[in-house]
């Protein structure tokens, strides 16, 4: 008999829709039996607004119940290793939303946590589930760009101040960061996982130009990957408004790829021709195929698609470029 995974929600913010959504796109093995959040009243609105069977605001109660296999990790950013760890020692399964952790101690110690409990970490870049970028990646590892030169990112994002002031959190060095860590890791992490080679220098700046949070409205950088090529990031949340244009390119000597995320425009042209790509309307795409993925490793006893090791990528890139700008200096990234 196939078995039905119970599915608990840790933290009932704004992203904790998307995994109970995505866990219920996969309701044939999987359904949400249950809410934690430490404000009761918010758990128990999420509770009714979504027809949870409970919602409670004691942890160690939430995580010793046997109707829970898997937990959603949906908390602040600088929280989620803690709820790694926890949701580890007690035998667990995890689905750590972005990003696992906003420090090289945090990652360490959730993904160690995962290790020693013998539980399965699955991280939430839902990017990488994109069938177009798939294509994209596999083109990339098979050579057809040949050899890849230059890659850029450019976001070019806005949030309002009521943003910032609608969680204390946000904005804060020790439970968020700012718009590389929270909003453009996504874009980084995708970059990263196209070009599928490590970044071995970074060296950049970060500042607040706009909004009055301790962390970085605005952001530019240069990376060194392991081949040699540069890329150029930059990202922010301080434009007058939302909507431009942000872009990531990819530049070998036999093509490009400019992938324009925002208006969901892909161009791909190899040796001066354009090449198609197929839509893939038929897979699992964001939460759902991270949550189908998780269920998966479970069943065959193998890793996530995206572990925790694969999911720290794009976060230690983000925190060599924090230190290279608060040192003013060209920082090396250890191997892993």
């Amino acid at each position: 008999m196939v078995k039905r995974y119970g599915w608990g929600i840790i933290g009932c913010g704004v992203i904790a829709p998307s995994h109970i959504n995505g866990v219920r796109a996969n309701d044939a093995r999987a359904e949400v039996v249950g809410l934690y959040d430490l404000i009761l009243d918010r758990a128990k609105e999420r509770q009714a607004e979504l027809d949870i069977p409970f919602a409670t605001d004691d942890i160690d109660a939430f995580l010793a119940r046997d109707d829970i296999d898997v937990v959603s990790i949906c908390t602040p950013s600088g929280a989620h290793s803690d709820g790694v760890i926890a949701a580890a020692q007690a035998g667990k399964h995890v689905l750590c939303e972005k990003p696992l952790g906003i420090t090289h101690a945090q990652l360490d110690a959730a993904i160690a946590a995962a290790q020693q409990a013998g539980v399965k970490l699955g991280c939430v870049f839902q990017r990488r589930t994109e069938p177009v970028n798939r294509q994209l990646r596999q083109l990339i590892q098979e050579g057809k760009l040949g050899k890849i030169v230059f890659a850029d990112l450019v976001g070019k994002d806005y949030r309002a101040p009521e943003y910032y002031r609608s969680a204390g959190w946000r904005g804060t060095i020790a439970f968020d960061r700012g718009c590389l860590m929270n909003q453009g890791v996504h874009y980084l992490d995708l970059l990263l996982w196209l070009m599928g080679e490590p970044v071995v220098e970074v060296a950049g700046f970060w500042d607040t130009l706009r909004h009055d949070i301790e962390s970085e409205d605005t952001l530019a950088a240069t990376l060194r990957f392991a081949s040699g090529a540069l890329a150029t990031v930059s990202y922010t949340t301080s434009l007058s408004r939302r909507g431009l244009p942000s872009h990531i390119g990819i530049h070998g000597t036999d093509g490009n790829i400019l992938l324009d995320d925002r208006r969901g425009e892909t161009l791909v042209e190899i040796g001066g021709e354009p090449v198609p790509l197929a839509d893939g309307a038929d897979q699992p795409v964001g939460h759902a195929a991270h949550v189908a993925d998780l269920i998966q490793a479970i069943d065959e006893d193998r890793a996530p698609g995206i572990t925790g090791e694969s999911g720290r990528t794009a976060v230690d890139v983000a925190l060599a470029i924090y230190e290279a700008s608060d040192t003013r200096s060209v920082v090396r990234l250890p191997a892993r």
